[in-house]
């Protein structure tokens, strides 16, 4: 049915984002030293052969059933169901967004989860991604796929899935917090992809029905967002976010997930007595002792010369990529590869499998002695492929946040170990080990990889001193796991192993104890390698002594639990150690007569699916133990449950009670309970099981999955029996007292029988049959693996072929392993006299005129099987048309034999004959005799001759040559040799793509059949041959075939096919074209060649290219051999450099081929260009002085013109008519005038006026550029100039004021600083007579450059009249020291009149006043930068400027600065480029080096931005900066 959709449509596919890598190292330490422990093995010895096998039995039920699910997914992000989403905690709403390409499917309870599974994976363009327990499903697809889904059948409802739902937990938590997200920016991250069936996925690729493709590239979007990316599988990226949009990198459809780099880190005798291991290894007639194993041991480094591994390390590879296998840390890995299969040989401390081939994986990045996380599935994957079907790991990750969890590592590890447990795929089955971590003794401490279902999760329990074996580590991680799975699985051996010391390591400081070679570790790192050589064993057990190829990793992790001991009291299973610690007696050989019996051969396809076994328990005081376990399909990191195919397992006793799988009390199983739907390993253990019929039931209560589901069960008890006795006849041991029987003689038989089974073989029947005749019976016992002859009597009756048949347990009374190899059948020759004459070809035909003897290859045989002398008599030769005998003569090879039994000899019989004899059959009589009883064999041979037609042909060649691109015509001799006139029929078949006729047979020329006529025996006829070659070239001396046909016309007709050789002639022929245009050239350029070359012929050419060219040019291209295969063509290209002295003229490409010679011709054509000359002539100031040279006097005065002038000359045929420009430096002005056509012989003046900024500071060296430019040549000088010291200034006066003879007034002249010096001069007045002038304050003037100064003057006129007052610098090179302004005045003279006259005494008076005033009123001279003056500010007195402090006067008067805010500043001229010389008043960038400006836009044709490097400094363009 179809559901409503909670989905929200998303429109645009975006790209972004990736993860990464860390690790460390941990050696934990546990418990105390104190006085070791022994364990005594108990003995016991099976004989065995290998090669037995056994099918799996029980009765399977594949009724199919409802399923009851509820109707949720429970994600870690919160709970789907039919009402929407409930979140576990807050999102941002960035992260509540859905996400296009992905929606969450509620799949109903009418339909089987797999069914709707099955359906949705045929809709185009949708995939199913993750199974969410209990009934989501999570698809991905195209807008109209996800229509498609969920219109399906079985879809209740569905769902948008929010953006946060694709990152990690660990950092969603960051992202929660203020500024989270760009947190993520610092830390090593990695990108997850989707999976299919063989592992991770690089690409999304997905088609709808409408042909809308989804599709992406994880890779893309590693490149996109990481910074220092790696990849380290398909699907799996690791770096460091850029500054990426943390909601657009989660749209990506490629994307799965987004989270942390896992970080990994190490869980760091008598192992193999706690183990029994010890028991183990002679316990079979095989020992047990990992021989024929390879294990993979991923760890830190390997100590590969040791000496405790002897030549048994198969592979050791750096799988992190830091190009070292080197265990220079810890030794570690050295420490655990030796735990597993360590052979003791530096000191007695041995591993498990002692005889175990070792494949080694090195994680430990040598520069930080930290474990390194490559991909999960590239690790299995590469160490299965390399033959290793077990693997251990005793590290995890180091993360707190992770403990219990199920992560993208433990989906890796159950998703190769569900690929590799399915045998019915051809999978051989993989074993894989993780420690469980050492992070107790809390609970929920067990660390990823090691909460994956499929794996062997290992505890430690204390390896020696008090307690050991049943104490557990306090360290030893605990379980359960996040979604309440039992972890660890098993405990084994882990504190205080000693194992291999690595000589390269460094930092074994939490060692417990050390030698040389060896030292003391504890923790689960040192349990899981113990439990791996467990693992190795159990498998070699399984393939050797049970043989069972292939046994599935589910089978060995079975039989470990199913061995298992609990420690301490009964509280198995629990958090601690599981199912218990590891026993390898119990699984394989448990004490008092009690057996095993597993399959690992069976599957569950569905939902209500079952099987069924039955077990006669004989003895009621033991124990029956069932182990269920299956590898199962990957559980989601996404889900909250991760169980996805639901086994069960019933057990049911004879009475009727029934058992569940896990409902246990007390470490024992219980009634009453429910069914386990979290564990994909369940056991039903029975203290004391009654006598009677125990039935174990598999059942398949909720299929979840996608595939056929194999799983793996053992049982354990009396009257459960996997060993049982084989007795199989050895074929190869059958023997009889003579070589050969012979009739009525009697013979004695020898056959040898073994037991090829586990177990002794009771009382059983052996019968000796005859051609199906019983002729004898007997009965024997036999132990296992032992063997016994016996010996049978037997007389033959009758000669040829007899068939002996043994026949083991022929009544079928006895259950054995295998019941097809109880019968033996021999097939024996029994012999009787006689010879025997035979040929092949009793008639031969003489087919040809020329031949003169026939042969015959007569066969004779004694027929007896005992030895014998013969003979071979030949008889005449008689033609038997005529019965006429023929004086032929008759040869043989041999004639006398001594002859072995069945014994054969070839006899070659030889008859010499005319050539040809007369037609008709010629008969020989042979006779066979057998000297030694009298018997003979006649046989008779004949030889028919018939007409015999006999063509040949000749011609004039060995090899006749053809022409490749045209028709070749020869004349072939056509004889008959034959002994009659006889005709032909010929027929012409050319090669491939060539075509061939006759000139003069058939109705015409060309024709590719005709007739010869009769031709007279020895006679010949001339038939003419063309041969005309394919259309497509054909190499020099290649050899062709041309077949001619010959038909005798003849009533038995004869077909001879003559083959005429050809070799086609070589061929040199090119053509050269030139596919650039030439034009007309300029001196000091350069012309590029484009040749096309092709090979017209048929021969490989090597030609050598030259050229022949014009005077003054050269080739700058090298000319190296060019290898043109015949029937290509090339492009070459050849750059031509015309020097400044080139001349028109005939060029040539030659391209020689030894002897041989390709030209290609054409003409270059050179402008002839002008040759300007430019020659200084003067330099003229603005006074009108001159100068020679441009550096004149030495130095350059500057603020006034600078008039250059220079004679441009040209000595070329071609008038000039150039364009001046100046390129200016800073602070320079100028221009040029106009410059007139110069041709040949004449010169033009060139005047350029330039002009140096006033302010420009002495001694400065600007330089300006004259460049006259046309026609595409250009003629530049420079010239570099000295800037002179120039004292100048400028004086402004105020509004003068009119004067009334006897008034004082005031007068203000501004004084400006205009040259480029500092101004220091005096200032003196000039006053007329009859006029008093005194400066108000100082007479001495400091000012910096553009600095301006106000004085102020006390003027008074003693007369009316008009004046002149002047101002003076004293001893001032400016230009204008002085200055002048009339003054005027009206009134009475003053001392003329005595009413306006002062008497002296008020003179006198009145001048004391002055003076005092003078000396207590400060001057108000005022120094300012020098700028236009604003209107309507002249007169005002300025404020001073806060903060600036003028220069002082000479003096107790200080002027007064003016205030810059007064005046209106001019704007900056705005900078110059560098490049174009032009203002820039657009975008600009500069050079962070030395400051240079450039337009950045390409202004006005300006090419700045084309640059490569900056013109003042050097410095790189790619360095520039936005100024």
């Amino acid at each position: 049915m179809a559901g409503g959709s909670n989905r929200l449509s998303a429109g645009v596919f975006v790209l972004l984002l990736l993860l990464s890598t860390s690790s460390s190292l941990l050696l934990p330490n546990d418990g105390t030293n104190t006085t070791p422990t022994t364990f005594n093995p108990e003995w016991v010895r099976f004989d065995v052969r290998e090669d037995v096998y056994r099918q799996a039995h029980g009765l399977l039920d594949e009724h199919l059933s409802t399923e009851h699910r509820a109707l949720q997914a429970r994600s870690s992000m919160g709970v789907f169901d039919l009402n929407g989403l409930s979140l576990n905690q807050p999102l941002p709403e960035v992260l509540l967004e859905p996400r296009f390409d992905v929606l969450l499917l509620i799949v109903s309870n009418e339909m089987r989860l797999q069914d709707v599974r099955g359906g949705l994976e045929q809709v185009p363009g949708l995939a199913v991604r993750e199974f969410i327990a209990p009934s989501g499903l999570l698809v991905q697809g195209t807008p109209a796929a996800l229509e498609d889904a969920e219109l399906s059948a079985g879809v209740m409802t569905s769902h948008a899935v929010p953006l946060g739902f694709f990152l990690h937990q660990d950092l969603l938590d960051i992202v929660l917090f203020n500024q989270g997200e760009s947190a993520l920016e610092t830390l090593l991250l990695r990108l997850d992809g989707w999976r299919d069936d063989a592992g991770p996925v690089d690409t999304v690729s997905l088609t709808d029905r409408f042909g809308v493709t989804l599709e992406q590239h994880l890779e893309n979007v590693a490149q996109e967002v990481f910074e220092d990316w790696r990849a380290w599988d398909a699907g799996r990226y690791e770096g460091t976010l850029t500054g990426v949009d943390l909601p657009s990198l989660l749209r990506q459809p490629s994307l799965m997930q987004l989270r942390p780099d896992p970080a990994f880190a190490a869980f760091n005798d008598q192992s193999r007595g706690h183990m029994n291991a010890n028991a183990m290894t002679t316990y079979f007639t095989t020992d047990l002792d990992g021989s024929g194993q390879t294990v993979a041991v991923a760890d830190a480094g390997l100590d590969e010369d040791h000496g405790d591994f002897g030549a048994r390390v198969v592979g050791s590879y750096d799988v992190i990529g830091d190009g070292s296998t080197a265990d220079r840390h810890s030794g570690h890995g050295t420490h655990v590869a030796c735990t597993v299969l360590g052979d003791g040989f530096r000191g007695g401390y041995g591993g498990v499998a002692q005889a175990a081939e070792l494949y080694f994986q090195a994680m430990e990045n040598d520069n930080t002695g930290n474990f390194q996380s490559p991909s999960l599935n590239n690790l299995l994957n590469t160490a299965y492929n390399a033959g290793a079907r077990t693997h251990t790991n005793s590290w995890g990750s180091s993360a707190t946040s992770q403990q219990s969890k199920y992560n993208s590592e433990t989906e890796d590890v159950d998703d190769r170990a569900s690929y590799y447990d399915r045998y019915y795929n051809g999978q051989e089955g993989l074993t894989i080990l993780f420690a469980a971590g050492n992070d107790g003794p809390n609970s929920g401490t067990v660390s990823p990889p090691a909460t994956a279902k499929n794996v062997i999760s290992v505890g430690n329990h204390k390896n020696r001193y008090s307690g050991a074996p049943d104490v557990m580590m306090s360290g030893s991680s605990r379980g359960p796991t996040e979604d309440g799975r039992i972890k660890p699985d098993l405990v084994a051996p882990g504190g205080y192993v000693r194992s291999c010391r690595a000589q390269e390591a460094g930092d074994t400081g939490s060692a417990t104890w050390r030698n040389t070679y060896y030292l003391e570790y504890t923790g689960t790192s040192m349990a899981t390698p113990n439990a791996a050589g467990a693992a190795a064993m159990v498998r070699e057990y399984l393939e050797e002594i049970a043989q069972r190829p292939s046994p599935q990793g589910a089978l060995v992790k079975a039989l470990l639990v199913l061995g298992a001991q609990d420690i301490g009291s009964r509280d198995i299973p629990n958090e601690d150690e599981g199912w218990g610690r590891v026993n390898l007696r119990n699984s394989l050989a448990p004490p008092g007569g009690q057996g095993i019996w597993v399959d690992d051969r069976s599957v569950m396809s569905g939902t209500g699916n079952s099987k069924s076994y039955s077990f006669n328990v004989s003895q009621s005081s033991g124990m029956f133990k069932t182990v269920l376990t299956w590898s199962d399909e990957r559980g989601s990191r996404f889900s909250t449950d991760q169980l996805v195919n639901d086994l069960d397992l019933e057990v049911t006793a004879p009475d009727g009670t029934l058992y569940r799988g896990n409902d246990f009390a007390n470490g024992r199983s219980t009634t009453g309970g429910t069914r386990d739907s979290v564990n994909n390993l369940e056991v039903v253990l029975i203290d004391t099981a009654a006598t009677g019929t125990w039935t174990v039931k598999v059942k398949d209560t909720q299929h979840s999955g996608s595939k056929t589901q194999p799983y793996a069960i053992a049982v354990l008890g009396h009257g459960v029996n996997d060993l049982r006795p084989d007795p199989m006849i050895v074929s190869e041991a059958f023997e009889m007292d003579v070589g050969i029987p012979q009739v009525d003689d009697p013979v004695t038989l020898t056959t040898e029988f073994f037991n090829f089974g586990n177990v002794k073989a009771d009382t059983f029947s052996i019968a000796f049959e005859a051609d199906g005749t019983e002729l004898a019976r007997t009965s024997i016992t036999l132990g296992a693996g032992s063997t016994k002859v016996l010996n049978w009597d037997w007389t033959p009756q009758v000669a040829g072929t007899s068939v002996l048949s043994f026949i083991i347990d022929p009544d079928d009374d006895m259950e054995e392993i295998r019941e097809d190899n109880n019968r033996l059948d021999v097939e024996v020759n029994v012999t009787a006299p006689g010879v025997k004459l035979e040929t092949n070809t009793p008639i031969q035909f003489l087919e040809s005129s020329i031949t003169t003897t026939t042969s015959w290859n007569i066969s004779l045989t004694n027929t007896a099987l005992i030895p014998t002398n013969a003979s071979m008599q030949t008889g005449s030769v008689v033609h038997l048309e005529t019965g006429q005998a023929m004086p032929w003569y008759i040869g043989s090879t041999e004639s006398n034999f001594t002859m072995e039994g069945q014994a054969s000899e070839i006899v070659t019989v030889t008859l010499v004959h005319p050539a040809p004899p007369a037609p008709g059959t010629y008969r020989i009589d042979l006779l066979a005799l057998d000297v030694d009883n009298g018997v003979d064999y006649p046989l008779n041979i004949d030889m028919v001759v018939d007409e015999i037609p006999e063509p040949a042909i000749e011609f004039d060649y060995q090899v006749v040559p053809v022409h490749p691109s045209e028709s070749t015509n020869i004349t072939v001799r056509f004889f008959n040799r034959g002994n009659a006139p006889i005709g032909y029929d010929l027929f012409l078949e050319p090669p491939t793509g060539w075509q061939a006729g006759f000139t003069n047979l058939g109705s015409e020329a060309g024709a590719t059949s005709g007739s010869t006529g009769l031709i007279d025996s020895e006679s010949f006829r001339a038939v003419g041959l063309m041969f005309t070659p394919p259309q497509v070239m054909t190499a020099a001396g290649a050899e062709r075939v041309v077949k001619l046909t010959a038909v005798s016309q003849t009533e038995q007709q004869e077909l001879r096919v003559f083959e005429i050789p050809i070799q086609v002639q070589a061929v040199l022929d090119i053509s050269v074209d030139v596919e650039s245009t030439i034009g007309t050239l300029r001196p000091d350029s350069s012309i590029t060649l484009r040749y096309s070359l092709e090979n017209n012929g048929n021969v490989d050419l090597d030609l050598t290219p030259s050229f022949e060219l014009p005077s003054g040019w050269t080739v700058s291209s090298s000319l190296e051999t060019v290898q043109l295969p015949w029937a290509t063509s090339k492009n070459l290209l050849y750059t031509l450099e015309a020097g400044s002295n080139a001349r028109s003229g005939a060029v040539k490409l030659n391209l020689d081929n030894g002897s041989n010679r390709f030209t290609w011709a054409d003409t270059l054509t050179v402008e002839v260009l002008p040759e300007p000359t430019l020659t200084f002539v003067s330099l003229e100031l603005q006074d009108g002085t001159t100068y020679a040279v441009p550096f004149g006097a030495g130095t350059h005065p500057s603020g006034e013109n600078l008039k250059f002038t220079w004679l441009l000359g040209n000595e070329a045929d071609t008038a000039w008519s150039p364009s001046a420009m100046l390129q200016l430096g800073d602070g320079l002005f100028g221009e040029c005038t106009p410059v007139e056509a110069v041709g040949k012989g004449d010169v033009t003046p060139v005047v350029c006026n330039v002009l140096i900024a006033g302010d420009m500071a002495p001694m400065s060296e600007p330089s300006f550029t004259l460049v006259l430019t046309d026609q595409g040549v250009e003629q530049t000088t420079t010239v570099g100039l000295l800037v002179a010291a120039n004292e100048q200034v400028s004086w402004d006066i105020g509004t003068v004021p009119a004067f009334t003879t006897g008034q004082e007034r005031q007068v203000q002249v501004e004084i400006t600083n205009t040259g480029n010096t500092p101004l220091q001069r005096q200032l003196v007045v000039n006053a007329p007579e009859d006029w008093a002038v005194s400066l108000d304050g100082n007479d001495v003037l400091n000012l910096d450059l553009g600095q301006s100064v106000l004085v102020r003057m006390d003027v008074r006129a003693d007369s009316p009249g008009t004046a002149s007052i002047g101002l003076e610098l004293a001893q001032s090179t400016a230009a204008e020291p002085e200055f002048s302004f009339s003054v005027v005045s009206t009134g009475e003279p003053i001392g003329t009149s005595g009413e306006s006259g002062l008497d002296s005494g008020v003179t006198l008076a009145l001048l004391g006043a002055v003076l005092l005033a003078a000396f207590a009123v400060v001057g108000s001279q005022v120094v300012r930068n020098r700028r236009p003056p604003p209107t309507g500010a002249l007169g005002a007195l300025p404020i001073p400027a806060s903060g600036l402090n003028g220069p002082t006067a000479v003096g107790s008067v200080q002027p007064a600065v003016r205030s810059t805010s007064a005046v209106q500043p001019v704007p900056a001229a705005p900078p110059t480029c560098w490049t174009c010389r032009h203002p820039i008043t657009t975008a600009m960038v500069g050079c962070p080096t030395c400051g240079a400006r450039y337009h950045a836009d390409g202004h006005n044709g300006c090419e700045a931005h084309k640059a490569t490097s900056c013109v003042n400094c050097g410095a790189p363009s790619s360095a520039f900066v936005k100024a």
